[in-house]
């Protein structure tokens, strides 16, 4: 089978799945962002609430865990999609 007759195809594919993913990853951005400010907002909320005392605050942890994971993710791919077009 000759890979070099499908390269345009592979390329096509390889660039249009690079472009979806990058507007996930902005996506993904962008709730992570709504998100601490729904926290930010819950927080200002839970005096005006009373009887919250023994709550936690919310905290952006699970916020701030996603967006560790996502961009040593995104430099993989990024990683992978140089040694295929090498």
């Amino acid at each position: 089978m000759n890979h070099q007759a499908y390269a345009g195809t592979y390329r096509a594919a390889m660039e249009a799945a690079t472009v979806e993913l990058d507007g996930l990853f902005e996506e993904a951005k962008r709730l992570r962002n709504r998100m601490e400010q729904i926290d930010s907002a819950i927080n200002a909320l839970k005096p005006l609430m009373g009887s919250g005392a023994d709550e936690q605050p919310v905290s952006g942890s699970y916020a701030s865990e996603m967006s560790n994971d996502a961009v040593p993710m995104k430099q993989q791919i990024d990683a992978a999609l140089g040694l295929v077009f090498a």
